[in-house]
């Protein structure tokens, strides 16, 4: 991608997301509007946002205006795509965001549907065996076991799940299936943040593990430290 939009790469060829809140159906274009604060470049030129990683559409979706319920869509190009990262004045958020823009619509192609599950732990498991509730939690209280399992639908909350799981040993980040009802997680959801940015979840019953994802990237050892000293500080999760 290029930072003059007059690259040579073969952006139509890539899969890219978009998240929003705005009911879409495929064929439908997506118009470029104003930068959002903070933007890059030319203010005055308007721009659409999209990524081909669907961790920073989905928090895209969750962050967006609007009251519908968070939607995220693969999407084609009509124009050349652009590197947000490549522009003075790109301020980051702390989380995913998304990393690319256009200047020209994007057309619908399809909804985002079926997603994976994913869980982060130091433990060491194989495919069909189950993640119980009643582990000690992560933070908070270590007297006490948690009732709940913890799943997420993106990639960047099961890494955090991993780096800072109780336990010796290196962090591990599997697909996961639910075998009894979901519900969202009340510590990352409405109750202390605005939707489910993580799209994490929990459940009273276990998970079954299918996979593991055996290629990520972690984050720096410094903001893993900060993570784990806010939660020393007496941050107590909702588990009932």
């Amino acid at each position: 991608m290029s930072k003059d939009l007059g690259g040579k790469n073969d952006d139509s060829k890539k899969r890219f997301y978009h998240g929003t809140r705005a009911e879409l159906k495929p064929g439908d274009q997506i118009l470029p509007s104003f930068p959002r604060s903070g933007g890059v470049g030319n203010e005055t030129k308007t721009r659409v946002y999209l990524s081909p990683n669907l961790d920073e559409a989905v928090w895209d979706a969750e962050l967006s205006e609007g009251a519908g319920p968070s939607r995220v869509y693969q999407v084609e190009v009509t124009g050349p795509v652009g590197n947000v990262s490549d522009f003075p004045g790109e301020q980051s958020p702390g989380h995913p965001s998304m990393s690319c823009f256009s200047c020209q619509p994007l057309r619908v192609v399809g909804e985002v549907t079926e997603w994976l599950f994913y869980h982060g732990t130091k433990a060491d498991l194989k495919p069909g065996e189950l993640i119980t509730p009643g582990q000690t939690p992560n933070f908070g209280q270590k007297v006490r076991t948690s009732i709940h399992v913890y799943l997420t639908r993106t990639l960047d909350a099961a890494i955090w799940g991993a780096e800072l799981a109780a336990g010796e040993g290196r962090g591990r980040v599997y697909t996961v299936q639910p075998i009894g009802p979901i519900e969202e997680d009340p510590n990352l959801t409405d109750k202390k943040f605005r939707g489910n940015p993580t799209k994490s979840f929990r459940s009273r019953e276990p998970l079954k593990v299918t996979g593991e994802v055996t290629h990520w990237k972690g984050h720096n050892q410094e903001t893993i430290k900060a993570m784990k000293d806010g939660f020393r500080l007496g941050l107590e999760p909702i588990d009932d």
